[in-house]
């Protein structure tokens, strides 16, 4: 990959960073951007069909998306998860429907040329063809819409310049990318291979699974009817789960950092090194965890970047001993604020989760306060996103 390629020839695989001169890390630094720009701009040029769709639709949908007005589901008395689990229903009635009229008139093709003794089937076949690739093209569209609308529900913006967002959900919910079972690691390697992911690599694999599945459930007739129509049902529900859960944990990330710029200009790489340890506290990380740790190290510069996973381990002991020392009075609520979110936002704070917060909270010399967590599941349990009172964001100021 070509951002991955530009840090390994700055940097060994497992170097420490040398970060030497100011004006000589100034230009490593550009040179590494430089090249995986230049790189991913080569990519561009040779796109899957799949990928070109894809690309292509999502900016019209993110345009239709804007053009909404926010705050409709609180208009309507809806909370963000309602809103969110009202669009997944909506979007997976529609592939379902688009799943069993693509068996119905493939069964009827299969049907109308095993009756004519193969003759019709230089009229049925192409039928056949076209209408596999219709339901694809219009599953596709819909996907894309709903991950706009899940976006747009939850607040969330996509970088038009940048499908990598995009596909990054695509990868964790249709499974190109994931955990190796074999390997004991809880995802360091996963969270390095989808922050410098390829959406032409994805989008081949997916497009070419999609295509495949749709192919074998069409072959067969009237069993191709039921089998399109739970697939594409299920296939949406994991997408829109996915999405739905990403999007929450980035809302809740966002509405944390947007506090304090500071905070995201000289403690980032910390906070980032502190939520690897809340989300692996419980074991693996799940795709939404994944997403948000990509996303937030994207904000770093590659040599920070690299970094930052390197010191991606089992044990917080070194890390709380170091935002002891660097974390700056000033910054000590937010940046506990922070870590707090990030372990109430997957709606459950278990004992490991709290051992790391109380462990932090005491290097910051701050008290844990396990109520003000518990409210802020709760929060994401009713809404889905945090309370947005100002005293629910109460912090204290010093431990005990």
């Amino acid at each position: 990959m070509a951002e991955t390629a530009s840090e390994g020839a700055l940097l060994g695989a497992d170097d420490p960073v040398d970060t030497g001169g100011d004006a000589a890390l100034a230009a490593m630094r550009a040179e590494a951007i430089a090249g995986a720009d230049g790189a991913r701009g080569a990519a561009a040029q040779k796109r899957s069909w799949f990928t070109r769709l894809v690309a292509s639709y999502l900016r019209r949908s993110q345009a239709k998306a804007a053009a909404r007005p926010r705050g409709a589901a609180a208009a309507r008395g809806q909370s963000e998860t309602d809103a969110a689990h009202a669009a997944i229903r909506a979007a997976c009635v529609k592939s379902a429907i688009t799943g069993f009229s693509a068996g119905a008139v493939s069964t009827a093709a299969t049907m109308l040329t095993a009756e004519t003794e193969g003759l019709a089937g230089v009229v049925t076949m192409p039928v056949l063809a076209l209408t596999i690739g219709g339901e694809l093209m219009y599953r596709s569209v819909v996907h894309v819409d709903l991950v706009c609308e899940l976006a747009r529900i939850f607040d969330v913006t996509f970088d038009v310049g940048d499908e990598r967002d995009l596909w990054r959900l695509y990868a964790l919910a249709f499974g190109t990318h994931g955990h190796d079972e074999e390997s004991s690691d809880p995802g360091k390697e996963l969270v390095h291979d989808i922050t410098h992911i390829e959406g032409e690599q994805v989008g081949e694999k997916v497009g070419s699974k999609v295509l495949g599945e749709s192919v074998v459930r069409n072959i067969v007739p009237f069993v191709g009817m039921a089998s399109s129509a739970i697939t594409n049902y299920v296939m949406t529900r994991r997408l829109g789960d996915t999405v739905r859960r990403a999007m929450r944990y980035q809302r809740a990330m966002d509405d944390a950092l947007r506090e304090t710029s500071e905070l995201c200009r000289d403690q980032l790489d910390l906070l980032i090194e502190g939520m690897w340890f809340i989300f692996t506290a419980d074991g693996r990380l799940t795709p939404e965890e994944t997403v948000c740790l990509a996303k937030l190290l994207q904000r770093l510069d590659p040599l920070q970047r690299h970094a930052v996973v390197a010191r991606f381990v089992e044990d917080e002991l070194d890390w709380t001993e170091r935002i002891a020392k660097e974390v700056s009075e000033p910054l000590r609520d937010p940046f506990l604020h922070a870590l707090e979110v990030a372990a109430a936002v997957d709606k459950e704070v278990g004992l490991p989760e709290r051992k790391i917060l109380r462990r932090a909270a005491h290097a910051l010399g701050r008290h844990f306060d396990l109520d003000h967590v518990l409210g802020m599941v709760s929060s994401f349990e009713e809404r889905g996103v945090l309370d947005p009172r100002p005293d629910h964001h109460r912090r204290r100021r010093a431990a005990t």
